[in-house]
């Protein structure tokens, strides 16, 4: 984008375009953009205030939290394929976190009871009781950051974001 698209003028709710967007960048839709440019603002800040959050607790990430609860939530030992898969993860990713997570002692690995060639991932003691001291106050930090908006905007806000995420799903990439 040139400077004079990146321009925007900052109102306290939103980043908008300049009102001359559209003819600088033909076929663009300047509300598309501004909706882009202000997810992925909240989607940042979001993911600061997690981390923090997380780091404070003991944890690396918001990442890594995740793998706990997908292992919480489970009750019982899944494989990495399996927790990669919940935790919308490669598998490389998932990997070294896990080590992290296995070095902090939050998680144990070990070989599956039937299968000596597969490896089953548990939560340790310790890993719940972090969570269980985190999750708390994450809920109650998410209570907040959300209180402005009513819960039927949060319903339509889920359905909209939804069908965003199934557009990016489906629609390929960028030409």
């Amino acid at each position: 984008m040139s400077r004079a698209s990146l321009e925007s003028v900052q109102t306290p709710q939103a980043i908008r375009v300049s009102p001359a967007f559209e003819q600088e960048w033909p076929g663009s839709s300047a509300s598309a953009t501004e909706v882009v440019i202000n997810l992925v603002r909240v989607a940042d800040a979001l993911t600061s205030r997690v981390d923090a959050l997380c780091r404070a607790y003991g944890l690396p990430s918001a990442t890594a939290m995740i793998v706990l609860e997908v292992l919480r939530g489970a009750g019982e030992s899944l494989q990495p394929s399996t927790v990669a898969e919940r935790c919308f993860l490669s598998r490389p990713a998932l990997s070294s976190v896990m080590e992290t997570l296995e070095r902090r002692g939050y998680l144990s690995r070990s070989m599956h009871a039937a299968d000596r060639r597969r490896v089953q991932v548990s939560l340790t003691d310790e890993g719940r009781a972090v969570m269980e001291r985190l999750l708390p106050v994450l809920h109650r930090a998410e209570a907040e950051w959300v209180a402005l908006v009513s819960p039927a905007e949060r319903e339509r806000l889920l359905a909209v974001l939804a069908d965003v995420q199934e557009q990016l799903a489906n629609g390929g990439p960028p030409r």
